[in-house]
């Protein structure tokens, strides 16, 4: 049983499984070895004299304790491995979410840089009695941002989100696009969530997309409501993803490398957390990621 898990860990399968079809796959096989083994070693004692028939079946009888110990013991054994398993898949997790926030707060911090630059611009001029001029500038900054961050509502965080990715995005010549209505307010979700599932669903698209070389690409955000939910939609006009269903389970990747495939299985966990509904299509045309949150309970 030991020696069975160990080699199906090897399978990018088997890791994708949860620890219970884990361990079923790991006794079905186990005991239909036993089976084969021990019908080979009666097939064998029955050609011999029958005077060694009982003492076959006393060891037989033997052989089934053995086994059997050895069953329990791999059972445990495998829980210990499926443990240490989960352990990383829960660190790769967390790692994901402080990345997440590192860049955020490195975003902030390097506005602020900018941000004090044109308060030294506005300084000198103001300083030069060059009021108006000081007046159009203020004007040209504030233009500026609204044309990066089209419509956002009142939650500072999601302005952070919405200048990072957009300073992402144009140096991967990239457009991007947000539209988000003021009842963002009024979503019962922590901050730090919502902006790992957006920054989680926004990389993946950020992702898909610069592995292909087309005009236009993009990638837009919507946020509405209707008269039963609010809706969240993320669309881009990235390469189609055929297996939509299994794009949310652990470990699931369309990219190669280690440590993937835990960015969407992150954001359905959080979802979940809340109660909330997130569904993915994808045609060669465009891939969407739509979040649907009940009004009411």
């Amino acid at each position: 049983f030991v020696g069975i898990n160990l080699i199906l860990y090897r399978y990018e399968f088997y890791n994708k499984m949860d620890l219970g079809k884990r361990n079923l796959l790991s006794l079905f096989i186990s005991i239909m070895l036993f089976l084969i083994i021990y019908n080979i070693f009666i097939f064998t004692l029955n050609s011999l004299h029958n005077k060694l028939l009982i003492k076959g079946v006393i060891i037989s009888l033997c052989a089934i304790i053995v086994m059997l110990l050895c069953l329990f013991i791999g059972y445990g054994f495998s829980k210990v491995l499926n443990m240490k398993y989960e352990y990383k898949s829960e660190l790769n997790k967390l790692n994901n979410k402080i990345e997440h926030k590192d860049n955020i707060i490195a975003k902030l911090r390097s506005q602020k840089h900018d941000y004090l630059k044109h308060l030294q611009v506005v300084y000198s001029l103001l300083n030069n009695n060059l009021s108006n001029d000081a007046k159009d500038y203020i004007t040209n900054i504030s233009n500026s941002f609204r044309s990066k961050t089209s419509r956002y509502g009142k939650v500072s965080y999601l302005d952070a989100i919405a200048s990072l990715k957009y300073e992402e995005c144009l140096m991967k010549n990239i457009n991007f696009d947000v539209y988000i209505q003021d009842f963002i307010d009024n979503l019962v979700i922590e901050p730090s969530d919502m902006s790992s599932v957006l920054l989680n669903i926004i990389d993946n698209a950020i992702d898909s997309l610069s592995t292909i070389n087309k005009d236009n690409k993009y990638i837009k955000l919507f946020v509405y409501e209707d008269e039963f939910q609010y809706v969240i939609s993320i669309k881009n006009n990235g390469p189609q993803i055929y297996n939509t269903e299994s794009i949310f389970e652990e470990g699931f990747s369309t990219k190669d490398g280690d440590n993937r495939g835990y960015g969407l299985y992150l954001v359905k966990n959080i979802l979940d957390k809340y109660g909330y509904h997130i569904f993915a299509s994808s045609d060669e045309f465009l891939t969407e990621f739509t979040i649907l949150i009940p009004k009411y309970y």
